[in-house]
């Protein structure tokens, strides 16, 4: 596991036309053990339950094993407890 995992949150604000229609969108990052970006996967989080709950999880997994994160909400990251703490420590 990577010693310098990386996260990024960005809040967004609506647009003019309209609303946000998602919880989230994340951009997990795997490297290999040379420091090299094996796999980029990007995720749409549907703004539900089922959404917020995979979120959380998953954002809170890839960050245990050392898999960077860069995520864009427009909620403000206290929105998500289990991602806050982990984060903020």
């Amino acid at each position: 596991m990577r010693s310098n995992v990386q996260f990024i949150y960005c809040k967004i604000e609506p647009t003019h036309e309209g609303e946000i229609d998602a919880l989230a969108l994340a951009r997990f990052t795997s490297y290999d053990p040379y420091n090299r970006a094996l796999a980029v996967e990007q995720v749409t989080y549907q703004d539900d339950e089922d959404g917020y709950d995979q979120f959380q999880a998953q954002v809170t997994s890839a960050l245990s094993f050392g898999i960077d994160v860069a995520v864009i909400s427009p909620h403000d990251l206290d929105y998500f407890p289990l991602v806050e703490r982990i984060t903020c420590k």
